[in-house]
This record gives C-alpha cells, sequence and structure tokens, in this order.
C-alpha cells in the first residue's frame, strides 16, 4: 500500500446502511457542503487534491459509490440504480437535514438524476465534470468499450497494471503534459484492478441500463431538480460529445458551459481551477450574488 493512499484511508471515514459500509472523506467546516461523487475508473481518492483546496472554505465530503474504493460491495448488481437508491440514506445520516451542492463526474451524473426523482430537495446546486446523460446514445470510450466486452474484458484488464496503467491513463484521459507517478499508478491498481476490485471494476462498467425506460427516468430526475446548474467540460476531452452536451444543456434547462485546461480528469489535471471555478460558484449562491438587471422607467416629456 503507498504512502498516499494509506494516508486516504486513514483520513476517511466509513457509515453503515443495511449492513453496507460506505467509506468517504469529510473535511473542512463551514455552513455550505460540497458532495463530490465519482465515476467509471474514479474514487474519492481521485478527489483528494480538490478536497484539500475546498475544505479551507467548504464541508467537503467524497463519497466511495458501493463496491469501489473502500466501500463494501452488496449481494446485489452493482446498477446506477442501487448506488440510487443509497444516495439518499447516506446523506441523512452524514448531513442530516442540510442540502448539499454536488459535484457530478462522468457516471455519477445518472447515477444522480435517479435520485432526483424522489430526493432532489437533498440538493442546492449541480456541477458536472465531464458528465453524460444519454446512457442508449453514448459512446462507451477507451478503455471502458473493451472492458465492457464478455471475456475479451476480463482478458484485457489483466493489463490495468504497472507500468502499463499509467500508460493508458496518459493516452487516453489526461493531457499529455500531465504528469502521472508511479505512487500514483500503484494507488490506482490497489484500488481498482488489484485482486477482487478488479471483478468489481468491470461489474461497475458493465452493468450500465442503456434502455429507453431508463432514458426516461434520468429525464425525470433532472426535471424534478430545481437548483442552480453548470457543467464543466475539458477543453481536450473528446470523450463526451457535442451531442451528448447539448443533450444536457437541454434536458437540465441551462446554457452554463465551462472549458477547463484539461482532458477528462480535471480533478487530477487542474484541480486549482476547478477550485476556482466551484468556489466561486458556491460562494455566489450562499451569499445570493446572482446577476440581475434592473430597468427604470424614463418619462419622456
Amino acid at each position: 500500500m503507498t504512502p498516499s493512499l494509506l494516508e486516504h484511508i486513514n483520513s476517511g471515514k466509513t457509515v453503515e446502511i443495511d449492513d453496507l459500509r460506505f467509506f468517504y472523506l469529510d473535511e473542512g467546516k463551514g455552513e455550505e457542503i460540497i458532495l463530490l461523487l465519482p465515476g467509471f475508473l474514479t474514487t474519492s481518492y481521485n478527489y483528494r487534491k480538490l478536497v484539500n483546496l475546498l475544505s479551507n472554505h467548504y464541508r467537503v465530503i467524497a463519497l466511495d459509490f458501493l463496491g469501489t474504493g473502500f466501500s463494501t460491495r452488496p449481494d446485489g448488481p452493482l446498477s446506477h440504480r442501487l448506488q440510487a437508491h443509497y444516495l439518499a440514506p447516506f446523506l441523512e445520516k452524514v448531513v442530516g437535514d442540510k442540502k448539499v451542492h454536488v459535484v457530478a463526474f462522468d457516471y455519477a451524473l445518472p447515477i444522480l438524476c435517479f435520485t432526483f426523482k424522489e430526493h432532489a430537495n437533498q440538493y442546492k446546486s449541480l456541477s458536472i465534470l465531464g458528465g453524460f446523460m444519454n446512457l442508449p446514445k453514448f459512446r462507451f470510450y477507451f478503455p471502458l468499450h473493451f472492458l465492457r466486452l464478455p471475456l475479451f474484458g476480463e482478458v484485457f484488464s489483466f493489463l490495468f497494471r504497472p507500468p502499463l496503467l499509467r500508460l493508458f491513463y496518459k493516452l487516453f484521459l489526461v493531457k499529455k503534459t500531465h504528469q502521472l507517478t508511479f505512487e500514483w499508478e500503484k494507488t490506482m491498481y490497489h484500488l481498482l484492478f488489484e485482486g477482487k476490485a478488479r471483478k468489481n471494476t468491470l461489474e461497475f462498467v458493465r452493468n450500465v441500463d442503456r434502455s429507453t425506460h431508463a432514458l426516461r427516468e434520468i429525464e425525470e430526475g433532472a426535471k424534478n431538480f430545481v437548483g442552480l446548474r453548470q457543467i464543466y467540460l475539458g477543453e481536450e476531452d473528446f470523450r463526451i460529445s457535442p451531442n451528448q452536451t447539448e443533450y444536457m444543456k437541454e434536458t437540465l434547462r441551462t446554457s452554463s458551459l465551462v472549458f477547463l485546461p484539461a482532458k477528462h480528469l480535471p480533478m487530477e489535471e487542474c484541480p486549482e481551477v476547478v477550485f476556482e471555478k466551484l468556489h466561486y460558484f458556491v460562494d455566489s449562491f450562499s451569499h445570493k450574488k446572482t446577476k440581475t438587471f434592473h430597468f427604470n422607467k424614463q418619462n419622456k416629456d
């Protein structure tokens, strides 16, 4: 176990719901609470830099979904409906009746939309990092589309170990100029592909309901959410198609699209920039610094 992973574990907390253990980071103090949700091939560990920056101003919670990171896996399948089902009781246990600002990376967005169907009132605002919603038309990016293949995916997943793991991330998920250390590579291997984690990662990637029925539920959940919302997208993130982005903007009824100097992992590549954007967004919300336009009637003599 690497020093950074050991530090990550020691700084984390756990809570049990229905005999399932949820691992999460909980740092900082403040009236406003920010919940950070990971997506494919990520865990709460990937938010560590952003947590350190945000926790100077807010209470920040970064969660490991069931079956990922250090959260236990249930007996049933690792579906997005299951993950969505437990988000509400998790927040009730951790923050009580307080509302949170949520940051959804990648696959966390459709999970969150399922939650919004019944529990949208738990959230103040929504910030999307490289997310997508239209699952039937989503084109799984490399290496996900290979990992999803029966049999071949199992064999292919054994390649995701040092030194190839870092190469895959460098080629397809982060900018060429971003440096990934050997310690980072060993940590990600332990979290995602070592031992039982490999099976859980494959199941998490494969159990995606792409039916039109699931899409209708996602749309219903998105329309239930009434808070402020914004979309962040990496300048070099070609994994998320323009059609997906336009679909999100239309469904979520927002025109707020911010580009970041990143590929697909902005919380790893440019955490300072993400912090600045989120800090302004949440601070503006909490102090009601929204733009208003005043029109004064002028008498025409």
